[in-house]
């Protein structure tokens, strides 16, 4: 592992675990094994790896990849597609996500920084239904709209499921949760001759 993941990687658990105030540099320079000298060469502060953590490890490289060289133009599978890899880039940078749910208001920028993810998800959920749409194979609709129901129904979810016990809610399997919600984001937006050959 490179030296700027170790101290990312660091930073992430000892922040997650003891708050932004809490966690020193010296402690994530001892957990990622290199001196606090090698820590500050390498990004000058502690904002400074709170701030490379979010930009390495949230969610909007990976999706802008996704959108760029995996849609297939077929709304059912390319929005599961996006929920099932939302929820997954979620799941594995979960201390990411509480940290951002934590200290956001407390470390100056870091609320900004970290809503610039799902404002590009958001955009480029809206470009793919304005293309979808294009192409007649989704109807006309307020995009911005279905892209905020789309991007809250997978937070909703995520956070549920991650931090409030959202199985204590319901037992149906977390997969069945994601294809349902697909499912209901497909019946609303296929035009009508679409929806008589999916029944």
């Amino acid at each position: 592992m490179k030296i700027d993941d170790k101290i990312l990687n660091a930073a992430i658990d000892m922040i997650a675990k003891k708050g932004y105030k809490g966690a020193t540099t010296k402690e994530i320079a001892e957990k990622a094994s290199v001196s606090e000298m090698t820590l500050f060469r390498h990004f000058g502060s502690k904002k400074k790896i709170l701030e490379a953590a979010v930009d390495r490890y949230y969610y909007s490289i990976q999706m802008k990849e996704l959108f760029e060289q995996k849609v297939t133009w077929e709304l059912d599978k390319d929005l599961l597609m996006v929920a099932e890899t939302y929820h997954n880039l979620m799941k594995k940078n979960k201390n990411v996500i509480k940290i951002a749910i934590q200290e956001g208001s407390r470390v100056k920028g870091l609320l900004e920084q970290v809503n610039k993810h799902p404002r590009q998800l958001k955009e480029l959920l809206i470009n793919y239904f304005e293309e979808m749409n294009r192409r007649g194979l989704v109807v006309d609709s307020e995009y911005e709209l279905q892209a905020m129901n789309f991007l809250y129904m997978s937070y909703g979810h995520f956070i549920s499921r991650s931090f409030v016990s959202g199985e204590s809610i319901t037992s149906i399997a977390e997969d069945n949760i994601i294809t349902g919600g697909v499912k209901v984001f497909v019946e609303n937006l296929t035009p009508e001759r679409s929806k008589a050959v999916m029944q």
